[in-house]
């Protein structure tokens, strides 16, 4: 197909295209401007090619398809896109439809408010907490790009009150790791135990000893009980 001359609706089906090959990618940092990815760079440099539909370019010509500027603003546009190409990447993986994995409607609040971390995302339409387990990660860095993978034990925990204690539990930990006075032995907890502590009903010293055992009850024991203290 000849590129010169093509309309702006053909062109927005060839960078969908492109997001869905993961060749381009919205860059936060550049208020969702597209860049190129590493995968692109064989492509640039003549070393592989790739072939893109003819069909989803004249269904976007023909008007068949409401494109991404046509539900949100021109802001949001090319974030809506690569949340759609991320989702047919995922339904086509897992060979269903594409309204399966998240609905227009969903997407395009996550390209509004554009979530920051699986507590926020628990709080868009359409989110329920297996899509949360299961396809959070993957439109949380299609929105913010590559980022430390949360734990499972706190992902467990997204959109809950708990998950906001277990992050208070993590930095109390962390300030504490070397004791009070930063010389003492390294000590921590494990994600499960951090999450099981975040979880507990009430302030009980006796029920942190019997979760953390008596060194780590002595090391974390009070802080962790203040912060469970000021989340009851």
């Amino acid at each position: 197909m000849a590129w010169a001359g093509n309309t702006a609706n053909e062109w927005q089906a060839v960078f969908r295209q492109m997001m869905g090959h993961d060749l381009v990618r919205p860059d936060a940092e550049r208020h969702g401007a597209l860049r190129m990815t590493d995968a692109a760079l064989p492509i640039l440099r003549g070393e592989a090619t790739i072939d893109l539909r003819r069909d989803t370019l004249r269904a976007a010509a023909g008007g068949a398809r409401p494109v991404a500027r046509m539900l949100v603003s021109d802001e949001d546009a090319p974030l809506l896109s690569a949340l759609k190409a991320r989702r047919r990447a995922l339904a086509e993986a897992a060979r269903v439809p594409a309204y399966i994995i998240f609905t227009d409607r969903t997407l395009i609040e996550m390209a509004e408010a554009r979530p920051q971390n699986l507590d926020a995302m628990a709080r868009i339409g359409g989110v329920g907490a297996k899509k949360l387990e299961t396809y959070g990660a993957a439109f949380l860095e299609v929105i913010n790009g590559e980022a430390q993978p949360m734990h499972k034990a706190r992902r467990k925990l997204a959109g809950r009150e708990a998950g906001n204690v277990y992050d208070q539990l993590l930095q109390v930990q962390a300030d504490l790791a070397r004791g009070e006075q930063g010389t003492e032995k390294p000590l921590s907890c494990s994600a499960a135990m951090l999450a099981k502590v975040a979880q507990l009903r009430s302030a009980d010293s006796s029920a942190i000893e019997r979760l953390l055992g008596d060194k780590r009850a002595e090391r974390f024991g009070p802080a962790f009980l203040d912060v469970l203290r000021d989340a009851g």
